[in-house]
């Protein structure tokens, strides 16, 4: 029998109720020496949209902190987050590693153009400021050596409380494989895992690993976004292709932001020799390469278990294949809300036989329910408030469509009620969504002003209602337009 002492439990229940709070981005310090698989990893987390990062360190690894800076800043440029503060950890009076000379040719698009580094606080100070100042404890997630996070502890080892846990590819400098990070600063390691802070150690052998080969690569580079495209113009060097021939490279970093985002593909136990970290001990390969692609994909469909067909073969995305006036939008749409959004929606306007304002808001709500839950499709009970009145009860088309919750399968129940609400039940969760009133409000007078018009029910009034919706279906953020109430459902009960 495996027996856990109280602390193993409250470790591992800390760890994963972290990762696991996806309402809002966790905050986040992200450490980093930008080497090939770092700039994969940022890449992910930048594209996933799971973290806020206030603070990116710059540490001296695989590159040169000068260098690291340079292809950070334009790698937030192409992501648009140029805004985030950049600062350079400290300079290792250390050999040069051997890896230095092939990551030189390996850029960032743009990081020719930084110039003019801003001179700015040492890393450690910036770390201890923004940590004593922070209103929650912060994760720290170190993707290089534990340099200056250890020099931040050595001006205030109080600090220690601030942070959650420290998310680290490497391991104890006295374990049998340390790993590359903790060899290149192994006191500085050594620092950090004697400070009392939480360290949940990732880190595997070669032969556990996933390998990032050439199956993989190509995979990536096909996902058909910015992120995907990033990945492909930092590979695309004869060095690179060799040595993915070559077999070289693994998913090495990577792998904590896949654990920051589904900590159920990692197999952790707790250190032998520490009180206060978790090591990795395996990881589920299949769960890993599928996780590695979503946070590749369309930022709009990270939380969401893809919706399957049933007798198409996919779910039309061509412009050239919808009509004159939606052709324009396919590809915004898509981009800015994710695929499964799209197949809810477009769904929905053909089940609903019009483009309705309403029905395009109960589809978006479906999604959102899905999404914040991280439930499959056809696993939600739906109770809609929208009643049985049009316009409002057009809501109840979207919802069946989104959720899978039809009236056929007996998973929906239409209360008698005059509200833009409906209440999600999932395991024992219970999800209470309602459309903001300011945005209810302005659907209101828009189609009030529309019937005033031409009539409820003319040829005239569908064609306005027709350019209205589809406006409102690129303005209407399902993560901005709800209000959202999350409780435990009781048993037996609503």
């Amino acid at each position: 029998m495996c027996r856990f002492s109280l602390r193993t439990l409250l470790l591992i229940l800390f760890l994963q109720v972290q990762v696991y709070a996806h309402d809002v981005a966790l905050p986040v310090i992200v450490d980093t020496d930008m080497a090939l698989d770092d700039i994969r990893a940022i890449t992910m987390l930048l594209n996933s949209e799971v973290a806020q990062v206030p603070l990116y360190i710059v540490s001296d690894g695989v590159r040169a902190p000068e260098e690291g800076m340079k292809n950070l800043k334009a790698l937030l440029n192409y992501f648009e987050r140029g805004e985030i503060r950049v600062v350079k950890g400290k300079e290792l009076d250390l050999t040069v590693p051997p890896v230095r000379q092939y990551i030189k040719s390996i850029n960032v698009p743009g990081s020719e153009k930084i110039s003019g580094l801003a001179a700015e606080s040492p890393a450690p100070d910036a770390i201890v400021s923004l940590l004593k100042a922070a209103d929650e404890p912060v994760i720290y997630l170190c993707l290089g050596p534990l340099t200056n996070l250890a020099a931040a502890l050595a001006i205030d080892p109080a600090i220690v409380r601030q942070i959650s846990t420290v998310i680290y590819y490497g391991c104890d400098p006295d374990s049998e494989e340390p790993g590359w990070n903790t060899l290149r600063d192994p006191e500085a390691a050594r620092r950090v895992f004697s400070s009392g802070v939480k360290i949940c150690s990732l880190i595997l052998p070669e032969k556990k690993l996933l390998p990032f080969n050439n199956g993989l690569y190509k995979k990536a580079i096909t996902q058909g976004t910015r992120a995907s495209n990033l990945i492909e113009m930092v590979h695309e060097t004869e060095t690179i292709k060799k040595m993915l021939d070559e077999g070289h490279f693994y998913v090495w970093d990577e792998m904590t932001v896949i654990y920051f985002n589904d900590p159920s593909l990692f197999t952790f136990s707790p250190s032998p020799d520490n009180k206060d970290a978790m090591v990795l001990k395996d990881i589920n390969r299949k769960g890993l390469e599928s996780a590695y692609l979503k946070a590749l994909g369309l930022p709009g469909d990270f939380h969401l278990n893809p919706r399957d067909s049933v007798v198409l073969t996919g779910i039309p995305r061509d412009p050239s294949m919808f009509q004159e006036d939606v052709r324009p939008a396919v590809n915004q749409l898509i981009n800015m809300y994710g695929v499964e959004e799209w197949k809810a929606c477009l769904l929905t306007n053909e089940f609903h036989r019009h483009l309705g304002i309403y029905s395009i808001a109960g589809a978006k709500m479906g999604v959102r329910a899905r999404e914040i839950l991280e439930a499959p499709f056809d696993s939600l009970e739906v109770i809609s408030n929208a009643g049985n009145n049009p316009p409002l009860s057009c809501m109840n088309d979207g919802l069946q469509v989104s959720t899978g919750a039809s009236l056929g399968r007996g998973a929906i129940r239409v209360n008698a009620g005059n509200t833009p609400s409906a209440v999600f039940l999932f395991k024992d969760l219970k999800l209470t969504l309602t459309l903001k009133k300011e945005v209810w409000a302005k659907i209101k007078n828009d189609i009030g002003r529309l019937v005033s018009r031409y009539g409820g029910t003319t040829p005239e009034y569908f064609k306005k209602v027709r350019e209205l919706s589809i406006i409102y279906w690129k303005d209407l953020d399902r993560a901005l337009i709800f209000d959202e109430k999350m409780e435990k459902a009781i048993p037996g009960g609503r």
